[in-house]
C-alpha cells in the first residue's frame, strides 16, 4: 500500500541527505524533464521497483502529496515529502 511504498522510498534517505541529494531523487522519478512528478512517472517508478500498485492507489498517492492540488508533485512537495518521517 501506499505506506509501504513511501518506507520504501524514504528508508535510504538518512538525516546527512541534503536538498541536492533529494533533488536527484526527485530527477530520477521526473524522467520526462517537466520539472514534476506525474501519474506516468509514479507508474514507471513503481513498475521498476517491482511494485503492484493500481492506478488508484498512486493516484492517492499524488492526492496525499499534492499540497497545491495541480495533480503532479513538484520538488517543493517532494523535499516535504521525503523529509517528512509520518505521512497523514
Amino acid at each position: 500500500d501506499f505506506d509501504e511504498f513511501l518506507d520504501l522510498m524514504t528508508a535510504r534517505m538518512s538525516d546527512k541527505d541534503t536538498p541536492e541529494d533529494i533533488q536527484k531523487v526527485f530527477e530520477l522519478f521526473d524522467e520526462d524533464k517537466t520539472g514534476f512528478i506525474s501519474l506516468q512517472n509514479l507508474k514507471r517508478v513503481s513498475s521498476e521497483l517491482g511494485e503492484t500498485m493500481g492506478e488508484a492507489e498512486l493516484l492517492e498517492m499524488i492526492e496525499r502529496a499534492d499540497t497545491d492540488k495541480d495533480g503532479q508533485i513538484s520538488p517543493e512537495e517532494f523535499f516535504t515529502i521525503m523529509t517528512k518521517k509520518t505521512f497523514a
